[in-house]
């Protein structure tokens, strides 16, 4: 009965064709799990903020030995390099620690960032500027039902006396129960990819390539 996380209804009413190209700047999402919950992986295109679901991997009802398929996760995600300048990637890194490390041997630590979703604060601000980047209507997505899905699984765990710098309160997400078979995973790997794109455009990501940060938002220049 808690409140819905996001504006699922919102992110729907953005969903449009993709206008991502090979080789395209682009920041990814990871949040795993190997058995019970789900593992995700999100992409966002750093220039226009266009959104999409690059993997899911769900245990199916009937199959309650079931792990994730590592290989194909690790697959998945070295394709994702392959195919785009991925600029960032923030990976919640419990269970899949093997993976993560091997992915920062290969691309490098500054590309594939541990980013811990247990640390209260951090969370929180990447939630609550998630969710105002949908209400904004500056998420842009493929409208993928799955994704959809998780948004509206995710529910709104209010962090009692914590606020932002603005006093606005502060939340977390969860399952309506710990034993839901609701999974809100991809949800929690869309945010990350929307923080790494984020950080990634404060960091100059786009002044690299000769684009203004107006353009990024598709504003016009002064």
């Amino acid at each position: 009965g808690a409140t819905q996380a996001f504006d699922v209804k919102r992110w729907q009413a953005q969903q449009g064709p993709s206008p991502v190209k090979p080789g395209d700047q682009i920041t990814l999402g990871f949040d795993g799990a190997l058995f019970h919950d789900a593992t995700a992986l999100v992409a966002s295109h750093v220039l226009t903020g266009y959104q999409w679901l690059v993997g899911l991997w769900e245990r199916p009802p009937s199959e309650p030995d079931w792990k994730v398929p590592a290989g194909e996760v690790d697959a998945l995600v070295r394709d994702c390099f392959a195919q785009y300048t991925v600029c960032r990637m923030y990976a919640d890194p419990p269970y899949w620690e093997t993976y993560v490390a091997a992915w920062q041997g290969e691309f490098s630590t500054d590309r594939v960032v541990d980013w811990y979703t247990n640390r209260r604060r951090p969370m929180a601000l990447a939630l609550k500027a998630y969710q105002t980047a949908i209400i904004d209507g500056k998420t842009p997505n493929s409208g993928d039902p799955r994704l959809a899905r998780h948004l509206g699984n995710a529910r709104r765990d209010d962090l009692k006396g914590w606020r932002d710098e603005q006093g606005h309160a502060l939340w977390l997400i969860r399952k309506a129960r710990p034993d839901s078979p609701h999974k809100i995973d991809a949800a929690m790997a869309a945010v990350l990819s929307w923080e790494a794109r984020t950080d990634a455009i404060a960091a100059g990501v786009l002044l690299d390539t000769g684009t203004s940060i107006y353009e990024s938002r598709g504003l016009a220049t002064i």
